[in-house]
C-alpha cells in the first residue's frame, strides 16, 4: 500500500482556488472537479491549459463579501453581453465594481496574444468573492464600554473562458 503524501502549503492553495466554485449550485466554472478526491483534483487543475481562460481580480474592495456575492451570483455562467446587461441594470452598489472586473477579465482574454479570445464567444467561467481583511472600528457605548465594528473588505475574482459553438 502506497503511503499518502501530505500536501505542502503551496499545493493546497491551488486546490482551494479550484474548489471555491464547486459549492455553488449551477456553477458553470470548474464543477467537473466536484467528485474528485483532493489528489485527483490537484492533478486535474494542473493539467488544464492556462491559455483557455483569462482572469481579473479586484482586491481590498470596501464592500461586504456577502453583499457582493449577491451580484456575482447573477452573472456566473452567463455570456459576456448578457452579463454586461445584467450588471448595467442591477441597482446594487457592488454591480459597478463587478462590471469593472468583468470588463478587465474580458480585455485580458481578448488582448493577450496567447489567448486570442473572440468577444462573442466569451462567457463567465467562474466568479467568486473572498473575504479580505476587516477594518476594525470602535463605537462608544454606555458606561465607558465600546463595541467593535468590522468594516469588511472583499477580493472579487472573475474568470472568463471561450465557449466553442
Amino acid at each position: 500500500m502506497e503511503a499518502k503524501k501530505r500536501l505542502k502549503k503551496g499545493e493546497r492553495s491551488d486546490i482551494r482556488r479550484d474548489v471555491r466554485d464547486v459549492h455553488y449550485p449551477g456553477s458553470a466554472g470548474l464543477i467537473r472537479y466536484a467528485r474528485l478526491s483532493l489528489r485527483q483534483r490537484e492533478k486535474a487543475v494542473k493539467d488544464e491549459v492556462p491559455h483557455t481562460y483569462a482572469r481579473a481580480t479586484a482586491r481590498y474592495v470596501r464592500m461586504s463579501p456577502r453583499k457582493v456575492r449577491r451580484v456575482v451570483d447573477l452573472i456566473r455562467g452567463k455570456k459576456l453581453e448578457e452579463a454586461r446587461a445584467i450588471l448595467k441594470y442591477t441597482s446594487h452598489r457592488a454591480a459597478e465594481v463587478v462590471a469593472k472586473v468583468l470588463e478587465s477579465a474580458a480585455a485580458n482574454g481578448i488582448n493577450d496574444d496567447r489567448k486570442n479570445m473572440i468577444e462573442d464567444q466569451i462567457y463567465v467561467k467562474a466568479a467568486y468573492v473572498d473575504e479580505g481583511p476587516a477594518l476594525k472600528r470602535m463605537l462608544p457605548r454606555a458606561r465607558g464600554s465600546a463595541n467593535l465594528i468590522k468594516k469588511r473588505t472583499s477580493h472579487i475574482t472573475i474568470i472568463v473562458g471561450e465557449k466553442n459553438g
